[in-house]
């Protein structure tokens, strides 16, 4: 014997099995930008030491802050990188760098109110090297 469902239930499951696999997809996408901004973060990162460490040798050099933002965006040109040197600041023999990059990302920086989820912002300071 043969049960039929009730009106409106026809079709049920289908319907729940392809809400769960759009929620998988949506969860995989999110997956893969947290590790897509993680690995911008560790460069931007290491991009930021770097031009901090440049920019403070540059001006315990020369002792002008317009050598050290231009030694600081070559630095950053010459690493191949899309960031941009937001802010540079010197205090006495310290030189503190704010780097921004904004990485390509599947859907955060697609959507509008989740665009500033896909910035990173790495801030760094450095002296020169030596006494």
């Amino acid at each position: 014997m043969r049960r039929s469902l009730p009106a409106g239930e026809s079709g049920l499951i289908g319907k729940l099995l392809v809400a769960w696999l759009l929620v998988a997809a949506l969860l995989a996408l999110l997956a893969v930008d947290g590790g897509s901004l993680l690995l911008a973060r560790y460069r931007a990162a290491d991009l930021a030491q770097d031009v901090a460490f440049a920019a403070a040798e540059a001006f315990a050099e020369t002792g002008d802050v317009d050598v050290a933002r231009a030694v600081a965006l070559g630095e950053i040109e010459r690493a191949g990188s899309d960031a941009r040197l937001k802010r540079i600041d010197v205090n006495g023999r310290e030189v503190t760098v704010v780097v921004v990059d904004r990485p390509g990302t599947l859907l955060l920086g697609r959507i509008w109110f989740t665009e500033d989820l896909a910035k990173v912002t790495v801030t760094d300071t450095a002296a020169p090297s030596g006494g």
